[in-house]
């Protein structure tokens, strides 16, 4: 199977697997319990206004005639597609928000990647050992703990007995440009905000990089030290090559490769991962935005919320797939014979 026919075939599976969550999402928020309408003009509305908001938002169509409307109503920015929640256009929303997750996610990941690949390493040079045995131990226990439960601790130690980080919230520049708070910071010139927009994403980031690091740091130390038994290694050290040398140059490159396949796999983890980080830490990003249309009852809001994180995950899995085919052309084979 030629790798442009993989590529083909595998992008037009990307169509109906959005369609199909946009048709489940839809008709799950049209079913929940409560009326949108009552809670988004309070209980002293009258009957009248009730029938009118229910008119002007379409309540009043038919399921399907309400899907088709949603979709053209979004996608040419009428004005009648705003979110009960905060008033303003979906669209508004999910611009204003996104970028607010994407960006402790990048964080996360490159955090996670960085500790992970470096304790993974230290563990299977001293395996066995006592520092061996306590970052396994730890990593146990990262896989373990719930997230909340973690960012909980880490706010009463860390944030309110010793008062080094803030609690909760983020810091937004003076200035912004992307929306991306650090890189904002940078581009302006604004050195002050970017360490205060890092004090504020500090225990956001570790409580969500607890477990992917215990997981990378896992995998990197078993795929360390199954290269360790390989015979170059031990030809290499019976010439007397430089032990520092051999682990910085071969093992060490070794571990990167092993990091990056599991970050991939890792991106849907920090994704849904993000729901308990932003909620406790009271992080305004699209997940928390996400959790408080759905509490409002917000159709409108959710429906383009939860679409736009089923269309980061599809485009990642997506490109996770394709680099994986090119490397290694056996999937595309796998893939063709199950066909």
């Amino acid at each position: 199977m030629k790798f442009r026919d993989y590529l083909i075939r595998r992008s037009l599976q990307i169509i109906p697997t959005l369609v199909g969550l946009s048709i489940l999402i839809f008709y799950i928020t049209r079913v929940m319990p409560g009326d949108p309408i009552r809670l988004y003009l309070g209980l002293e509305a009258t009957e009248e206004q009730v029938e009118y908001y229910r008119k002007l938002f379409g309540l009043d169509k038919p399921l399907y005639i309400q899907y088709l409307d949603y979709w053209v109503n979004l996608f040419t920015g009428k004005a009648t597609l705003v979110s009960l929640y905060t008033g303003r256009s979906v669209v508004v929303d999910i611009v204003s928000y996104l970028p607010t997750t994407l960006e402790l996610i990048i964080v996360s990941m490159i955090f996670s990647s960085i500790v992970g690949i470096a304790l993974g390493v230290i563990c299977a040079i001293y395996r066995n050992k006592f520092i061996d045995n306590i970052l396994r131990v730890t990593a146990i226990a990262g896989v373990s703990f719930p997230r909340f439960w973690i960012g909980l601790i880490l706010q009463l130690i860390i944030g309110y007995y010793l008062g080094i980080l803030p609690i909760a919230g983020h810091y937004t520049p003076s200035r912004t440009i992307t929306g991306f708070v650090l890189l904002d910071s940078l581009i302006t010139g604004d050195i002050a905000s970017f360490f205060e927009c890092m004090k504020y994403m500090i225990l956001p980031v570790i409580t969500l990089s607890f477990s992917p690091i215990a997981q990378i740091m896992r995998i990197v130390r078993a795929s360390v030290i199954e290269e360790i038994s390989k015979p170059y290694v031990a030809t290499l050290r019976a010439h007397g090559f430089p032990e520092n040398l051999l682990y910085y140059k071969y093992l060490l490159r070794q571990a990167l490769v092993v990091a990056i396949t599991i970050i991939g796999m890792l991106f849907g983890f920090f994704v849904y991962g993000g729901f308990e980080v932003e909620i406790v830490f009271g992080w305004p990003g699209l997940a928390w935005y996400t959790v408080q249309t759905a509490l409002y009852k917000d159709f409108n809001g959710l429906v383009a919320a939860v679409m736009v994180i089923g269309i980061i995950m599809v485009v990642v899995n997506y490109v996770v797939d394709v680099v994986y085919s090119y490397l290694d052309p056996r999937i595309r084979i796998k893939m063709m014979e199950a066909k």
